[in-house]
């Protein structure tokens, strides 16, 4: 009963539908500026995620669910009499209708204690109004082909990503093997070469590149090599920026290793950095060489061929699992003794893995000494820069060669002499 529900819930509750509701008409009353045919405002948009959380708390209290149905079938005879009166002035269009219904079911989620949820899809529906200009410019420019290439993402992503087994298919050394995370880094590189293409429409074709270079190596470098060099043999006339995107993907790998490993065992890290900050000193002062040179290709009208090559990214998920079972094969064999054969394996298939578990060990009472753990962490980031740079250069273009072979000798040089150095 309410009695037992504190007032200070109720407030929380009304309040929040409230406010979500008005963020929701904020925005419709903003986009209709001085139109006197504004079909709902702030006020009424805000009185609506009210009357739903009203609706739903009813429901709950009386344990009653049709209360709120009928008072759905209200919103929604409203609703459908608003838009037969203004189908003359504004056309079929339904957006702020549908907006007055969402805002409604927000309401109710708020009374149901989904607040979390509601305010997300409140704001989610606010920006997705506030767009509109964009979107609508953004599909102009979609061709069949770029239509096609979502579909093929959003099926591999969302209908064969979920049911693949997420677990070992075998024994030793056939149990890294997991297929839905075979799968996600298919999803992964897909997911990267996408989105440097529509980068490439909405900002231009460097900055695009290079912004693509840049998030994706937050998530994985190896897949931001393989994507860009995939696409400098399809327009190799871009292959300094394509350098320039592998390049701030490595960049950020460094980041990324230098903050685990400060995660996990600063101690480590101080032995560390000056392997981490050679190697990535060494990408960025090639990166801003190549940043100039490839600025005279940002308004350069290009034909992009398809934008998702899932038939590569399979390829490279074979060749991925191939290495993950040698890798975990020569760590079966070797055990703890093999500590620098086992980085170069871990470095071949994932250096955030080899690097937590170095920096774990090294923390662990008994384990290895702090120069010894950066010293294999070392080893372990080489190799896997020495991986990716093997990939732009066997399978990128011949410009995409002449533009990360310097690079990679800057790179790989700075990396050995912090290495041999006696810190």
């Amino acid at each position: 009963m309410l009695d037992n529900i504190a007032s200070t819930e109720l407030f929380y509750q009304f309040g929040l539908a409230l406010l979500i509701g008005a963020l929701i008409g904020l925005q419709r009353e903003y986009a209709h500026g001085a139109s006197s045919d504004l079909f709902a405002g702030v006020r009424t948009y805000a009185i609506i995620g009210v009357i739903g959380c009203a609706a739903g708390l009813a429901a709950i209290t009386l344990q009653a669910p049709e209360i709120f149905a009928a008072m759905a079938l209200v919103i929604g005879g409203l609703l459908i009499a608003a838009y037969v009166l203004s189908h003359g002035r504004d056309g079929p269009g339904l957006t702020s209708e549908m907006a007055v219904l969402i805002t409604f079911l927000c309401g109710g989620m708020v009374a149901w204690g989904y607040g979390t949820v509601a305010t997300a899809i409140g704001v989610a529906i606010a920006i997705l109004l506030a767009l509109k200009a964009r979107l609508h410019g953004l599909a102009r420019q979609l061709s069949p082909q770029d239509m096609q290439a979502s579909l093929t993402l959003a099926g591999i992503s969302l209908i064969v990503l979920p049911v693949l087994p997420n677990t070992p298919i075998g024994p030793a050394p056939l149990d890294v093997i997991n297929p839905q995370k075979i799968w996600l880094l298919v999803v992964l590189i897909s997911t990267l070469s996408f989105s440097g293409y529509i980068l490439h429409k909405i900002i231009g074709t460097t900055r695009g590149i290079a912004l693509t270079g840049l998030i994706g190596g937050i998530v994985s470098s190896t897949a931001v090599t393989l994507s860009n060099t995939q696409r400098s043999r399809i327009t190799p006339e871009l292959s300094q920026a394509y350098a320039l995107a592998i390049l701030l993907s490595w960049a950020v790998m460094f980041v990324r290793v230098g903050l685990l490993t400060g995660a996990i065992a600063p101690e480590v890290l101080q032995r560390l950095w000056p392997v981490l900050l050679a190697g990535g000193s060494g990408c960025l002062i090639w990166g801003g060489w190549l940043a100039r040179r490839s600025r005279q290709h940002e308004g350069t009208p290009l034909n992009f061929g398809n934008p998702l090559e899932l038939r590569s990214a399979i390829g490279f998920s074979l060749l991925y699992t191939t290495i993950l079972v040698g890798a975990n094969f020569a760590r079966t064999q070797f055990g703890e003794t093999g500590l620098f054969i086992t980085s170069i394996f871990g470095g071949l298939v994932d250096v955030d893995a080899i690097t937590l578990s170095l920096s774990e060990l090294a923390i662990t009472s008994g384990g290895l000494s702090n120069r010894l753990a950066a010293s294999a962490i070392g080893v372990a980031v080489l190799t896997n820069t020495l991986i990716k740079g093997g990939i732009a250069l066997v399978g990128g273009s011949s410009r995409l060669r002449r533009s990360i072979t310097p690079a990679l000798l800057l790179i790989t040089g700075s990396i050995l002499g912090t290495l041999f150095w006696p810190w």
